[in-house]
């Protein structure tokens, strides 16, 4: 059933030199609702799509990031960076990776780790950022609450 749904965004986003903001947000509410485990090899595919935008790259990063957690964190960088050089700010994808890494932090740290050891991988930057929501690269304030030492992230150098 996504299928159609993932279409339908894709089509929706550019009718006329137009984008049905509408159609995309209804379409993606759809899919958001009904997508499920076994769609996440199918969205997976979707983000890494030539016809996303920053904007349908950011949608399917929320049923991504429910759904796959610390274990898709290659391609949401992957996707993220792309967002990044595109001019967007991310606000909500950066909410999406947080949630991974304060909900399932042990696994988002041994993940992160994983990937900045391999000396090919591209995001070293984002993986370091996001470790810093993880309660190891969190700090405690006054309330209690884990907040990161950096909030911002510098792509200006992506060495890993």
């Amino acid at each position: 059933m996504i299928e159609k749904d993932l279409e339908l965004i894709f089509d929706l986003q550019d009718v006329d030199g137009d984008v049905d903001i509408d159609g995309v947000l209804e379409a993606f509410y759809r899919l958001n609702d009904e997508a499920s485990v076994e769609d996440l090899p199918l969205l997976l595919e979707a983000i890494k799509s030539p016809k996303n935008n920053f904007w349908t790259r950011e949608l399917l990063s929320e049923p991504i990031a429910r759904l796959g957690g610390s274990k898709v964190l290659e391609p949401l960088f992957a996707a993220f960076a792309a967002n990044v050089e595109d001019g967007h700010d991310n606000d909500g994808f950066s909410a999406f990776l947080i949630e991974i890494a304060e909900s399932e932090t042990d696994q988002c740290i041994a993940e992160c780790n994983r990937l900045l050891a391999q000396p090919s991988f591209e995001h070293g930057d984002l993986a370091r950022w996001l470790l810093t929501f993880t309660e190891n690269g969190a700090q405690q304030d006054g309330d209690g609450q884990a907040r990161s030492r950096s909030k911002s992230i510098d792509l200006s150098n992506s060495n890993p």
